[in-house]
């Protein structure tokens, strides 16, 4: 079912695959780039059935880095359409606006407008009420670039009324407050978005039009289901097609990171389809072809849309189909996080995303030289990748029996599995590249100066950091629990664990411990006054998970020293001491010693580089991006 066609109208998509809109940021001047051609060029290459591309409707609705239809070149347009077509894949246009959904700083002197003065909670700038003369002139826009985007070769246009963005913003009773016809009190606020989609309906005829909604506003007193539905059926007489995702990005709720269950949110668009009767395409953490066979059998959607896979993999879809490995998105959210700060799209997992243009000029060598890479973790993987890639001969050396480094220990964690299918991808492209794996073995000083290879790059990682503390030696380390290499002590009748330590760390290894023993008591202590600062917005669901498991989070909370069977702690200078089975230190790490074998190849005048927490503590999409930007530098150099 998944690869079968399925027509919208008289479009015909030849398989159920489709590439949603996704901001890039890579916009510059009044033309689509060769950066972003060759970026999406790669995806419709790659098997997508249709590629979305989102363009504003005008310059103030255009967040930073994006195209507006008034501004853009219409034969750059029509290049896109061409090459993407060239792959049996369709073009769909996302009409966009923003509304009060950017900073002020990346929005500069334009106006945010709104349908009233409120604020993101996310943005904080205060928008400007839409007048009449703005309403005319905005709903205008739309029209203009419908017609503009389908005489430029687009297959369909998409009006985007989610997230939060202009259009949702009509029709929600917090962020409507106006008291005129376009008010929330009439009509529950749909008269403006109806107008929008009659609107282009007039002016683009019998072009497909598609409606992107979400499900639900998933904020306390927002709109509900019921209300999208409403709105869709009042919306038939103008579109063809609906495309639903969750909430707004502002909700509580997660909408797109690995805490979303895969395909949490079709069951929207199932009631959607089932109550307007108007083909759907699902939204929201569909990253694999069990998940979309799936929805599509339960008949929650006739098409199934992702963006964040085909980020990750642009042969995503080609890959499913013929059964081959592919590199799975991981839900980290580094994507949505940047772009939501104004930042270019980048996928920690796969640097090359935005790259192709660039990547297309670089030929690979012909050379026999070789590059030894020492460590098999993140960086040493892609470092090896890019190096085989560019033509060298490469050598892989970890003292590890595996590849993959502390990502085998991440991909414990809850939720975080997928990491070790990310290692199973690189372990198999880097043998299909001819890459030399040597596991177990410590690679030496004698044996480099023997290789003299014409590069090398130490990738060795880094080590978990004992605090500075009395009685820190009889504390235990959180990798050890996660790697297995230690017992925890019975619970006793008045202790518990105690983590020190409240970053991701920490708290991760909390929540391993719980799955494994739900009933285990757990503190987690922190020094600062504030938990998972290095998880950014990941912090929120996963504190909350730990505190509905019974796990207690100490912050300002100083450790002194620890004793056997306690850990004397100070909070506000006052001390006291916890009651502790066992201690387990997720203190931060420090890079492993590579002295030994970066001092005899400088003496020896061989070339080394330092990637990852070698050269400086990070996660593994640093490392990632690190290593391939090396080979960017190695290459052109």
């Amino acid at each position: 079912m998944l690869y079968s066609t399925f027509q919208v109208k008289n479009l015909v998509f030849k398989n159920r695959w489709i590439m949603l809109a996704m901001h890039t940021g890579f916009a510059e001047g009044n033309a689509i780039s060769q950066r972003e051609l060759a970026f999406y060029e790669e995806r419709a290459k790659g098997g997508a059935a249709a590629i979305t591309l989102v363009i504003a409707v005008n310059a103030a609705g255009k967040l930073k880095g994006m195209h507006d239809a008034r501004n853009l070149s219409v034969e750059s347009l029509q290049e896109l359409s061409a090459r993407i077509h060239q792959h049996d894949c369709k073009l769909i246009v996302q009409l966009f606006h923003c509304g009060r959904n950017e900073s002020q700083k990346d929005h500069g002197k334009r106006p945010l407008f709104a349908p009233s003065p409120v604020p993101s909670p996310i943005f904080k700038a205060e928008p400007m009420e839409m007048d009449a003369d703005e309403l005319a002139k905005t709903k205008e826009d739309f029209s203009f670039a419908a017609v503009f985007c389908k005489n430029a070769g687009a297959d369909a246009i998409e009006i985007s009324a989610s997230a939060g963005y202009l259009l949702s913003a009509f029709l929600s009773p917090i962020t409507n407050l106006r008291q005129d016809a376009y008010g929330y009190e009439n009509n529950k606020g749909t008269t403006y978005p109806l107008e929008i989609l009659q609107a282009v309906r007039e002016s683009v005829g019998a072009c497909p039009i598609f409606l992107k909604v979400s499900g639900a506003q998933m904020v306390p007193e927002g709109y509900e289901l019921q209300d999208t539905i409403i709105f869709c059926r009042e919306a038939a007489a103008y579109i063809d097609a609906v495309t639903v995702t969750g909430g707004w990005h502002e909700s509580p709720t997660e909408q797109l990171s690995y805490y979303v269950a895969k395909g949490a949110y079709a069951p929207f668009g199932g009631a959607i389809k089932k109550y307007t009767g108007l083909p759907v395409i699902a939204c929201n953490r569909i990253h694999d072809g069990e998940t979309a066979q799936r929805i599509l059998e339960e008949k929650q959607c006739d098409l199934v849309g992702t963006a964040r896979a085909f980020l990750a993999d642009p042969q995503f879809a080609h890959r499913i189909e013929h059964k081959e490995r592919f590199l799975p998105c991981q839900g980290c959210n580094r994507c949505i996080a940047g772009v939501l700060k104004g930042e270019v799209l980048q996928c920690a997992f796969q640097p090359e995303a935005g790259q192709e243009f660039f990547e297309q000029q670089r030929r690979k060598i012909a050379t026999r030289k070789e590059v030894i890479v020492i460590g098999g973790g993140p960086g040493g993987m892609e470092a090896a990748k890019k190096s085989a890639e560019r033509g060298f001969m490469t050598t892989l050396i970890t003292e590890e029996d595996c590849l993959g480094g502390q990502f085998n220990l991440a991909g414990k964690i809850p939720h975080k599995k997928d990491l070790l299918a990310y290692v199973a991808y690189m372990e198999e492209t880097l043998k299909n590249l001819g890459v030399k794996i040597v596991l177990g073995k410590k690679c030496s000083a004698t044996f480099l100066l023997e290789k003299k290879p014409y590069f090398t790059v130490v990738a060795t990682g880094s080590q978990a950091a004992r605090p500075a503390i009395e009685g820190a030696q009889q504390g235990i380390l959180a990798n050890d629990v996660l790697a297995g290499k230690c017992t925890l002590p019975p619970q006793s009748n008045e202790g518990q664990l105690v983590i020190i330590g409240g970053g991701s760390v920490g708290l991760e290894t909390a929540a391993y411990i719980k799955e494994q023993d739900s009933g285990r008591r757990i503190k987690v202590v922190e020094r600062s006054s504030s938990f998972g600062r290095d998880l950014g917005a990941l912090a929120s669901p996963l504190l909350s998970s730990l505190r509905s498991a019974g796990v207690q989070l100490m912050a300002d909370t100083q450790v002194e020293k620890l004793e056997e069977g306690k850990a004397f702690i100070s909070i506000g200078g006052q001390p006291f001491f916890l009651q502790a089975d066992d201690v387990i230190f997720a203190t931060g790490s420090q890079p492993c010693d590579y002295a030994d074998l970066t001092m005899p190849l400088m003496d020896e005048r061989l070339s080394y580089a330092l990637v990852g927490d070698a050269e400086a503590i990070g996660c593994g999409g640093d490392a990632i991006h690190a290593a391939y930007e090396l080979f960017t530098r190695l290459y052109l150099a």
